[in-house]
């Protein structure tokens, strides 16, 4: 479905992305990881061109892009195929969860607005939101917000979901509501790439974990073997940091 092939990313004199080669296959969750700074999030802005890599390309089922040489024709189609869920929500503060829903059917699908509706009504249902369709963001906690905004995502019927980091705005009490949706988007099959720092998402959800590090690909393995039994001695040593000993195996 998706393929990178040596992505590069420069921001000034700044490498952030150094040869990127990655494969997302249809219906599987890659989850990526690293610490900060490693390129995570602009790895995901890069397979949907919100920036454009210096060096690279990038295949989306039929459509590939040289994206040195990326043009606006092609950028648009990308993104018509791909749908970002980020940490922030970015929800329109003046629209209902049900407007800002369906928004992106009227504007950028041009769909009637009663056929909008009534996707976007069926989405929100999906999520756990049936009941807050007339609520404004402010109305809403921050889990709720989030998934108003995978209702977003999943009402324009992308091949792809990118999650930028979902839950790490949400209060702790708040994020299982938001990984229980992901998760049960992951059994109905539902093709993602989550970068997230919930590794226990990780190891149970993901079918794929990539280690980031310096801009690098550093480690990429099934989601148990990763977890089981990681290779490189800087990916020991980030697990190490930020999970307890007693819930991996090195």
């Amino acid at each position: 479905m998706i393929e990178l092939r040596n992505l590069h990313k420069y921001f000034g004199g700044n490498k952030v992305l150094q040869g990127i080669d990655l494969d997302v296959n249809p219906g599987s969750v890659v989850v990526i990881l690293g610490s900060s700074g490693s390129g995570k999030t602009t790895l995901l802005r890069c397979i949907n061109l919100l920036e454009i890599p210096q060096k690279g390309t990038l295949k989306l089922d039929d459509i590939t892009v040289d994206c040195h040489h990326a043009h606006k024709k092609e950028i648009l189609e990308i993104r018509r195929n791909t749908a970002m869920v980020f940490q922030n929500f970015n929800l329109f503060l003046h629209m209902t969860a049900l407007q800002n829903v369906q928004e992106g059917l009227v504007t950028v699908r041009k769909m009637d607005k009663q056929q909008a509706c009534e996707i976007a009504r069926s989405y929100l249902d999906k999520v756990g939101l049936k009941n807050k369709e007339a609520h404004y963001p402010a109305q809403l906690s921050g889990g709720q917000q989030q998934r108003v905004a995978i209702a977003r995502a999943l009402a324009m019927s992308p091949k792809v979901i990118l999650f930028d980091e979902p839950t790490s705005a949400l209060d702790p009490e708040l994020v299982q509501e938001v990984l229980g949706v992901m998760r049960d988007l992951a059994k109905e099959g539902i093709t993602m790439v989550v970068v997230t720092h919930e590794l226990n998402f990780a190891r149970e959800v993901g079918t794929e974990v990539v280690f980031l590090d310096q801009g690098k690909i550093l480690e990429q393995a099934g989601a148990a073997d990763f977890f089981r039994n990681p290779k490189e001695q800087r990916t020991q040593q980030f697990l190490r940091q930020i999970m307890p000993e007693s819930t991996y195996d090195i």
